[in-house]
């Protein structure tokens, strides 16, 4: 049995289901087809205009509410690049690129007091391209 990259990064899959009408299939299973196809669907476009590379491509949140609600249409958004890039890249190329960012990510930890438990605090060095 073989898969394509698309198949096993989410977003790759969701949006490729989304374009085939196929949606309902990035719900989750625990759910049992208990699922609002159109609000599935509203809710899989949002998303994905959410996560634009471009800024001024996404929504604002006041259009992101009014579309949730259903007031404002969505129209179908593009895949993003960030997206295309990753599944054009394999699997493999994603999996190292996200272990190579979690091992340098930095962190440091405070002492809230002289003899207390310590406080940890982290970021991730992972930006939006």
């Amino acid at each position: 049995m073989s898969f394509d990259a698309e198949d096993f990064f989410y977003p790759g899959w969701a949006y490729k289901e989304m374009r085939n009408e196929t949606h309902f299939k990035v719900a989750d299973r625990r759910l049992e087809g208990a699922v609002e196809e159109k609000e599935l669907m509203r809710a899989l476009k949002v998303a994905f205009w959410c996560i634009q590379d471009e800024v001024v491509t996404r929504p604002t949140m006041g259009d992101i509410v009014r579309m949730l609600e259903g007031s404002m249409d969505v129209d179908m958004p593009p895949m993003p690049q960030t997206v295309v890039e990753l599944v054009e890249e394999g699997l493999d190329q994603v999996y190292r690129a996200m272990k190579r960012d979690t091992n340098q990510s930095s962190s440091f930890t405070i002492n809230s007091q002289p003899s207390s438990s310590l406080a940890t605090c982290s970021h991730s060095t992972i930006s939006p391209r």
